[in-house]
């Protein structure tokens, strides 16, 4: 405290202290938080599919996979990922957003199945008995009218506001399906016989009916001056 007045030390000594309560306290919140986790229960994921306008989505089919498990360390909550996803290379980060898609690839590519279960009548769709840890979930059949929701991850259980909760309720977004247009040039065009007649002549703008009186009046105009130019040598004849 060299460089810091006398009058202001106590103020900071107290405000350290209480900055260092505050964050103990933090610590070990956390930490008997998680001490809290029931491993011997299972929970469950339950999703409510409605489009943007509240309309309730009633088909499709929705899968549930299991690709991390839940476990203390030193305390501290911890996951790894499953002997099913072990080699997917991917950091296990539940807070990047591009986590799911990635493993939803993966999923697909090295043929990963999981639980699967239709959407019911009134939109909902639920998986029981899951065992704690990180979950992906897809949809793969599509529902009619929609376009697949995207893939997300969710844990359990969900850590609420002042406990634990095993059953999770998600709503994922779901939009209307928006059929491709097909590009204009990949339309083969449609023959047709009518035969179009232009009266106007390429880049002028000019009418094409002048071109014949215009001739003509040139050939007139032609012979008129020719026949002047005879007489006059006639005339010119007789001078001499």
């Amino acid at each position: 405290m060299k460089h810091i007045p006398k009058a202001a030390r106590p103020a900071l000594v107290l405000a350290l202290a209480l900055a260092m309560t505050f964050a103990l306290g933090l610590a070990a919140y956390a930490e008997a938080d998680a001490a809290s986790l029931d491993f011997e229960k299972t929970g469950s994921v339950s999703l409510t599919l409605a489009d943007s306008s509240g309309n309730t989505v009633t088909d499709g089919a929705v899968t549930i996979c299991q690709v991390a498990t839940l476990y203390l360390d030193d305390g501290s909550m911890a996951y790894a990922y499953t002997e099913a996803f072990a080699n997917c290379g991917e950091t296990l980060d539940v807070t990047d957003a591009a986590l799911a898609s990635a493993l939803a690839d993966y999923a697909e590519d090295n043929q990963i199945t999981g639980t699967t279960a239709s959407v019911g009548a009134d939109g909902t769709v639920r998986f029981d008995g899951l065992t704690l840890g990180l979950y992906l979930v897809t949809q793969t059949t599509q529902s009619t009218g929609y376009n697949a929701i995207s893939p997300f991850l969710v844990t359990v259980p969900f850590a609420g506001s002042d406990a634990w909760i095993y059953d999770v309720d998600a709503s994922p977004k779901v939009e209307v399906y928006t059929a491709a247009t097909i590009p204009p040039e990949s339309v083969s065009p449609t023959p047709t016989t009518t035969t179009t007649t232009t009266t106007t002549l390429p880049q002028t703008g000019q009418l094409n009916w002048p071109v014949p009186v215009l001739a003509a009046s040139g050939i007139v105009l032609f012979a008129i001056g020719w026949a002047m130019v005879v007489t006059d040598r006639k005339k010119r004849g007789n001078a001499a």
